[in-house]
């Protein structure tokens, strides 16, 4: 035996540890209790389904409360060589009885046991670490928290991060239309955070965004409103989307994608063990895509490649490197005149297809790189030290020309011409310890840390004249020339954060609180108009939640959270933006019926937001920050396997949103754009049983939005929308093929100020091989 497996053997006398499980279903036991003496255990989930778990409470060895837990249903847990644990049926225990007196073998299955950073079966995931930055049971965190795992995107064929949350609670996608870009979403009425595996990804400007490919994604992460951990996140909350990571099972899998407007994709995801004792990993994911866009003369082209490799030189040490590259080149949305696709106009309606910017001149061309770090070791049983860094660089070209108003005959649209080119570069590095420990009957798991950001841009831009067109008899080719540079400068952003969490726990009662404090220095420096500033924020925010766990499975909560935001740049007087403010009340009530996999979410909030910035289509830029903006509501979320055949997720959100303060006397008390008062999903997913229907399943969900204002007085709305979406597939053996259709009516909708479409039918067919 090497040394570094010794070093994970028992001592000769077993440590005795501190563990607070309340009663209820075995598999959350056997998880909570995984946690809390933090050790791998393995599991299939078929075993321990249906059984319930007696409470444990005070000091015992590993194996003692192992066997507590497992002894009553005759099963038991072995000590693998690397320090981990499987869970089987207990030694001469019959799997089956066929005739008086026959015994079978036992057949013992092993699975490993859910990780918040690992793959999900099916739609109901059961941990995540995006709401506390530790490996906690979704049942027992004080917030509203949507896992989209795996299985779902794949189901719905989701084609970007943005339509996984589709049918989630609260969430409202395509505020500024369907855009191959970047996403365009709000969360209980705001702009959400976006992170990718716990790193805060770039938002600079308008222009300025990362779109994560979702192939390359485990699961994808929300928690709704402020946190003071994460960052500490967005008034809006934070997407948290968790790459896939190198495992020891061997990852073979190749696909094919065809689909309407000439779509075809290609991508593969290969990974596994490359030494004999698993010690080095790795993962490798690719998509090569080349696509029309859904109006006349657009593309929508990508080309992504994500390598990754961990490394675990001892039982307690794990360091793994992620990288991935990005090449994005597609055309930009058309933006028509406010309003204008909602007016009635004589000479008809405005179809979606219409392009009204100039083919061979319309860019959006992305280069993205990050290389990823995270290094864990086990300090002892019961303390862990993390340090995570990732470097990204963003590089962005854009060229458009977009519809500004129409002349007096409604057919001849004005247009301009605008230019970005922007350089953004970000370093983050945070460096943490978790402790798990008791004082008396409380049981704790602290979290420490220290967190370094940087971000930094430079860009230039313009904005110009350009020819006007016929937006119902479009003659393309008229010149374009770039305009003139107008905007140009740096802005960099330093932020370091200190933070302390404690979970602790006595009993069915769970209590976190969280306090960080940030200080962030933002500076602003504007070549064109020789003006340039610096400005210094530093800020406490908090976080509090207390939960109950009762025995049935339910558990009430509330929570108390605030946000702190540092914002890079300057509306156009050359003022600073101000950090955004967040802060929000919660409560609510989660269930996990005993022996069903499922998980029912109930809250009602308040979330109001300050210091809002403005972004307007004409301008490169915010131009002004909206005071405060208020929410509160009712939510409801339910993700479930009914039975083994039948899964569901299902959301309404009924929201109340007002601009409490503005500088716009007219918009106070109004509801603020990009929210609507009422939003329902419903997504049911079939497999069939029979034997002539082997390896066929059906899916279709149902998405309604309400009446979205289209200006700021609320003179005018977007009208309601009800969406159909459908999936086909068949799987046998290593084969699987599966037929999606989004928007399968083909329903037409508007978003923004009256001047976006959304998504047309999309249709979908993907052949994928596994081996």
């Amino acid at each position: 035996m090497n040394s570094a497996r010794a070093q994970a053997q028992p001592a000769d006398v077993p440590a005795r540890a501190s563990f607070d499980i309340p009663a209820g279903a075995l598999e959350d036991a056997l998880s909570s209790f995984a946690r809390q003496a933090g050790i791998t255990l393995s599991f299939d989930p078929a075993l321990v389904r249906g059984k319930d778990a007696a409470a444990i409470q005070g000091r015992r060895t590993v194996a003692e409360g192992l066997a507590e837990l497992l002894s009553p249903h005759r099963l038991e847990a072995v000590p693998g060589t690397s320090g981990a644990y499987a869970v089987r049926q207990a030694t001469g225990t019959p799997a089956a009885v066929s005739g008086p007196n026959a015994i079978l073998p036992t057949l013992t299955v092993n699975a490993p046991g859910e990780r918040a950073d690992g793959q999900v079966e099916g739609y109901v995931a059961q941990r995540s670490a995006t709401a506390t930055r530790t490996d906690t049971p979704l049942l027992e965190t004080p917030r509203a928290v949507t896992v989209v795992t795996r299985a779902q995107m794949d189901d719905q064929a989701v084609h970007t991060v943005e339509q996984s949350l589709r049918y989630s609670a609260g969430v409202l996608t395509e505020v500024a239309g369907y855009d191959t870009r970047f996403a365009s979403l709000t969360v209980r009425g705001f702009a959400p955070a976006e992170y990718l595996d716990g790193f805060k990804l770039p938002t600079n400007s308008f222009a300025t965004r990362w779109l994560v490919e979702p192939q390359a994604l485990e699961r994808v992460e929300l928690l709704k409103g402020p946190g003071a951990v994460y960052d500490p996140s967005a008034p809006g909350g934070a997407i948290n989307m968790v790459s896939k990571r190198p495992s020891a099972e061997a990852v073979r899998e190749v696909s094919v994608s065809l689909g309407n407007r000439n779509r075809r994709q290609g991508s593969f995801d290969i990974g596994g063990a490359m030494n004999a004792d698993g010690s080095l990993l790795f993962r490798l994911n690719g998509v090569l895509r080349n696509s029309d866009g859904q109006t006349d003369y657009s593309r929508d082209d990508r080309s992504f490649i994500a390598p990754s490799l961990t490394w675990m030189p001892s039982a307690r040490t794990k360091v793994t490197l992620m990288a991935e590259a990005t090449r994005d080149r597609t055309t930009p949305k058309s933006i028509w005149p406010q309003g204008a696709l909602i007016t009635p106009n004589p000479w008809g309606s405005i179809p979606r297809e219409r392009y009204i910017g100039e083919p061979g001149y319309d860019r959006y061309d992305r280069d993205a790189f990050s290389l990823t770090y995270l290094f864990e070791h086990q300090l002892s049983d019961n303390w862990t030290l993390r340090q995570n860094a990732r470097h990204a660089r963003l590089d962005i070209d854009y060229r458009q020309v977009y519809g500004t108003g129409f002349q007096s005959d409604l057919r001849t649209l004005d247009r301009m011409v605008m230019r970005v080119d922007e350089r953004n570069r970000t370093s983050t590095l945070d460096t943490q310890v978790e402790g798990r420990f008791s004082t008396g009957a409380v049981s704790h798991t602290l979290l420490m840390g220290m967190e370094y950001q940087r971000q930094a841009s430079s860009q230039q831009g313009g904005i110009g004249p350009a020819p006007s067109i016929d937006a119902f008899a479009p003659v393309y080719g008229q010149p374009v020339s770039d305009p003139p540079v107008n905007g140009l400068g740096d802005n960099s952003i330093t932020q370091r954060g200190f933070y302390v969490q404690d979970q602790m726990r006595k009993g069915p009662w769970s209590l976190g609180l969280t306090v960080r404090q940030d200080r962030a220095r933002s500076s602003v420096n504007r070549l064109v108009s020789s003006s340039f500033g610096i400005d210094t924020n530093t800020k406490t925010t908090y976080n509090a939640g207390l939960l109950y766990l009762a025995p049935n499975g339910l558990a009430p909560y509330f929570s108390y959270a605030t946000s702190f935001t540092p914002l890079p740049g300057a509306i156009p007087n050359g003022t600073l933006l101000k950090p955004e403010l967040g802060r929000q009340f919660e409560a609510g009530l989660k269930y996990r019926p005993p022996g069903i996999d499922a998980l029912f979410t109930v809250s009602v909030f308040d979330l109001r937001k300050s210091n809002s910035p403005v972004f307007d289509p004409f301008v490169i830029g915010p131009v002004s920050q909206i005071g405060e903006v208020r929410t509160r509501g009712p939510e409801f979320e339910a993700r479930a396997a009914l039975t083994k055949q039948l899964k569901l997720v299902a959301s309404y959100t009924l929201l109340d949103a007002k601009v409490t303060q503005s500088l716009n006397p007219a918009e106070i008390g109004k509801q603020p754009l990009n929210t609507a008062r009422q939003t329902a999903s419903l997504w049911l997913d079939y497999r069939f049983g029979s034997p002539a229907l082997k390896g066929w399943s059906v899916g279709g969900g149902i998405r309604h939005v309400g009446k979205v204002p289209a200006s700021t007085d609320n003179s005018s709305y977007n009208p309601p929308y009800t969406l159909v979406d459908a999936a086909l597939r068949y799987e046998q053996g290593p084969y699987s093929f599966a037929l999606n259709a989004t928007n399968l009516t083909d329903r037409s909708y508007v978003a923004g100020n009256g001047q976006y479409f959304g998504q047309r039918r999309a249709v979908q067919a993907k052949f994928t091989y596994r081996w």
